[in-house]
């Protein structure tokens, strides 16, 4: 059963889906980054080691986090089954920042 946090977080992401803020998949945040686009980086507990590093290669100084949730549960939400999430607005982005810190304290 989901906790308080990832109750929060998914709340969030799924608002900044429906906002169009939200990218989902190594790929799409790959080339968001290229653009200067992405302003946070979320990514699924269950991250492969190669993936999480390779995003952190291109995502250079921007912020990332790991989701207290692994990417099976994520793909309940969002009906794809992905590690990586893209955060695309100042806003969204520090909402996820807050909550991720309060959630690891």
């Amino acid at each position: 059963m989901p906790n308080a946090a990832e109750n929060r977080l998914t709340a969030s992401m799924t608002m900044c889906r429906k906002a169009g803020k939200l990218l989902l998949g190594f790929d799409a945040v790959k080339d968001a980054l290229q653009k200067n686009a992405v302003k946070c980086i979320l990514l699924a507990e269950d991250v492969s080691p190669k993936t999480e590093k390779e995003i952190r290669f291109y995502a250079k100084d921007i912020p990332i986090r790991m989701l207290p949730m692994q990417m099976d549960a994520l793909k309940d939400y969002f009906r794809k089954r992905t590690a990586v999430f893209g955060i695309c607005e100042d806003g969204f982005a520090a909402k996820f920042l807050e909550i991720l810190s309060e959630s690891h304290e």
